[in-house]
């Protein structure tokens, strides 16, 4: 099949940078895709269902987050490899696949629903009530509560107007939250959480196989394992932002520039590849050094990290809860370490709930936006014939529609966690079914020296497997209960 088929462009030739040589002592290489989506992934699973799961079943159920980061970690790898070939984000590369782009539109937007709700953006609204009310926020609040979330959600578009280069502004914005945020969890971690807490939570992330022994919810399992990392198609963005911070052939093509600032930024309509040869050779594998560098130095072990330390804080706090209302588990934590530490840590704690949910609704804005533009830019004969550098009013005005949307959404919205877990379940499928995807994009599209191994490529076999079960068994078990 010609890659040039369904409407979309034929690659043009150009030839294959070399990758940076690392050194420790230029540990600031280390800052790309990995380092800026752990800023942006430590979200609403380590804030809401990593403390939920773990204050209701304790360290038991962590090794859901442990193996769901794992297989995205496949996941990552493979969509970014295309990148590093292409400088084509993966979504083109779906969409250049049989049986075209039709279907893998109409497919694409099925499979985007669980993550077109802003729930962060209701949940972030929580601990600012909290503040302002110097509570927890009651049913009688809902209408402060819903207020505030229209708030956060839209003062998330700021950051993307400003920079130059859209990557740039997120980056900075989520490098800034994650000294903050594991600044603060880390302190507390160390000087108030016990030993006994450390050895369940860590022992926990690797208990594989162990559920909790009484009653629970598939479904609230399900959402844990689906935001634990990224989770959904978010997660193909690391080859959106592998391109953008010009890695591989994304240093020929371009990004996608700010509405200010941006003006001498310019995306090509279409990717490049190189031509095989044992140099280029050699520089695809120092390439695939730099993505694993990227990936197992700095992104899995960051998400870790950022699921078990606020789910250190609720098993030493708040243990044992079971009943958990929407509007209360985003400050739980707070009220219950400020009893015991003094009201300083009510504030703190509130705030780096918001720190960690609020900016990670840019990072959702961003991703979900740059998917559908940068196909609509390869993709749709007219928009090709834009100069590159106004690839940006496509992006905008994907951004105006979402905005539209995402206020009609908070103002539907039911109770917030309630959305999270059904989102969560949604997210799973759209992961799994698109691993397959990136697999079979990867053995059809890149030539046979440039595809992966049978390690990546089993892995994400598992990853499809793994996200598609958890939510089958939990869509189950709520057919099971509607059924009686």
């Amino acid at each position: 099949m010609s890659p040039a088929s369904k409407g979309f462009p034929a690659w043009d030739q150009a030839e294959l940078p070399d990758a940076p040589v690392f050194r420790w002592r230029h540990w600031s290489l280390l800052i790309g895709p990995g380092l800026m989506m752990v800023g942006s992934n430590i979200g609403g699973g380590e804030w809401l269902f990593g403390p939920l799961v773990t204050a209701q079943y304790g360290g038991r159920v962590l090794w859901l987050a442990t193996v769901a980061i794992l297989m995205q970690v496949f996941y990552n790898l493979s969509v970014m490899r295309y990148a590093l070939y292409t400088g084509e984000p993966i979504m083109i590369g779906y969409f250049r696949t049989p049986p075209g782009p039709r279907f893998w539109t109409f497919f694409y937007l099925c499979n985007d629903l669980g993550a077109l709700w802003p729930y962060l953006s209701s949940n972030a609204a929580v601990p600012l009530a909290a503040v302002i009310l110097g509570r927890l926020p009651a049913a009688a609040d809902g209408a402060l509560v819903r207020g505030l979330g229209y708030a956060v959600f839209l003062s998330a578009f700021v950051p993307l107007v400003f920079g130059g280069k859209i990557y740039n502004a997120i980056e900075r914005v989520m490098v800034a939250k994650l000294v903050l945020v594991l600044g603060y969890l880390g302190f507390v971690a160390v000087f108030f959480v016990g030993a006994g807490t450390w050895r369940e939570i860590f022992t926990g992330l690797v208990r594989f196989g162990s559920l909790p022994e009484s009653d629970f919810s598939w479904a609230t399992l399900a959402a844990f394992s689906a935001v634990a990392g990224a989770g959904g198609l978010t997660n193909s963005a690391f080859s959106n932002y592998a391109r953008d911070k010009g890695w591989g052939m994304g240093s020929l093509v371009g990004a996608l520039p700010s509405a200010v600032g941006g003006r001498t930024i310019k995306l090509s309509h279409t990717g490049k590849v190189f031509e095989l040869s044992g140099e280029t050779l050699a520089r695809w594998r120092r390439w695939l050094a730099h993505i694993r560098r990227d990936q197992l130095l700095l992104w899995a072990p960051g998400c870790v990290l950022g699921m078990a330390l606020p789910s250190m804080l609720s098993y030493q706090y708040i243990r044992g809860v079971q009943h958990v209302e929407g509007n209360a588990v985003a400050a739980m934590t707070a009220q219950a370490i400020a009893a015991a530490h003094g009201r300083i840590f009510w504030f703190l704690t509130l705030l780096c709930g918001f720190l960690i949910m609020a900016p990670t609704q840019v990072g959702q804005l961003d991703t979900i936006c740059r998917r559908w533009t940068d196909v609509l830019w390869t993709g749709w004969g007219r928009v090709r014939k834009m100069e590159g550098n106004r690839v940006k009013y496509i992006y905008y005005t994907m951004l105006l529609l979402y905005a539209g949307w995402g206020l009609i959404a908070l103002r539907l919205t039911p109770n917030p966690l309630v959305l999270a877990i059904s989102s969560g379940v949604l997210m799973n499928f759209a992961l799994g079914f698109s691993s397959i995807h990136t697999l079979c994009v990867n053995l059809v599209l890149l030539p046979k020296p440039l595809r992966p191994g049978w390690l990546l490529r089993l892995g994400l076999v598992a990853c499809a497997v793994f996200y598609i079960g958890i939510s089958v068994i939990a869509l189950n078990q709520q057919l099971t209960k509607w059924g009686r």
